[in-house]
């Protein structure tokens, strides 16, 4: 799992890094010799694109009985950080140096780590209480510029995620419980036309959900109690996308 979310969190690392190098090479502006210059027509980011990502997620998950303040009884507080896998689906079209579109995505955590919390942080001695983020859906717009083969941008809108709980006593599951919740997120990142057709980037989102209640049962089925879930999370990833657009410009001889 360690090594999973090192994965993760290198790509994140890895793509920058390229990124950094390539804008550092077109600042130079440097020509081979013997090179004529070759001019082209701008990259168009007008299409249809879709593509996957990983990165790595942090979220901040408060469990309480409602009508409970948080810090009573069965009521906890944890942070979970793991890494996420991700697929989008966007449309965007380009209006001179301004590029506007709409993306929807999925993003599914690394689900076999939780944030846990034992003792007095949690319901007493010899209890464990442990929660986590499942994944989350989202739907928005983009609005970015396009600066020759680069485009930074902001993204925000609407975010659906899936929370999970769980209170272990002696290291026995005593009860679970889980929760969609509704919210936004907001965020920017950068985009870089590899080839025709093909642009890599990298990414930052902030996301805050409403409260979410969901019952709490025994492993027998047994009704315990509502849990009222508050969640907090920001992702960074790297991501990989095919765009069908206009063909690609022909360098001029």
């Amino acid at each position: 799992m360690y090594k999973l979310n090192k994965l993760a969190a290198g790509s994140v690392i890895a793509a920058a890094a390229a990124l950094a190098s390539t804008g550092v090479a077109l600042a130079d502006g440097y020509v081979a010799k013997g090179k004529s210059v070759v001019y082209e027509r701008p990259t168009d980011w007008s299409g249809v694109y879709f593509g996957v990502g990983s990165g790595y997620q942090w979220s901040n998950i408060d469990v309480c009985i409602p009508g409970t303040p948080c810090g009573f009884g069965q009521a906890f507080s944890v942070d979970q950080d793991t890494g996420f896998l991700s697929a989008h689906l966007g449309l965007q079209h380009q209006w001179g140096g301004v590029v506007l579109g709409v993306e929807g995505g999925w993003m599914s955590t690394i689900r076999d780590d939780y944030g846990s919390v034992s003792d007095a942080g949690c319901a007493g001695l010899g209890t464990t209480c442990e929660a986590r983020l499942n994944d989350i859906l989202t739907v928005g717009g983009r609005a970015g510029w396009a600066a020759g083969h680069w485009m930074p941008y902001v993204t925000g809108g609407y975010a659906s995620a899936r929370f999970e709980q769980a209170v272990r006593v002696a290291g026995v599951v005593n009860n679970t419980a889980g929760a969609r919740a509704d919210g936004w997120y907001i965020g920017g990142g950068v985009e870089w036309a590899v080839s025709p057709g093909w642009t890599a980037g990298v990414e930052y989102r902030h996301y805050e959900f409403n409260d979410a209640v969901g019952p709490a049962f025994t492993p027998a089925g047994v009704f315990v109690n509502d849990r009222n879930f508050d969640v907090s999370t920001d992702t960074i990833g790297a991501r990989v996308s095919w765009r069908w657009g206009r063909p690609e410009a022909k360098p001029l001889k």
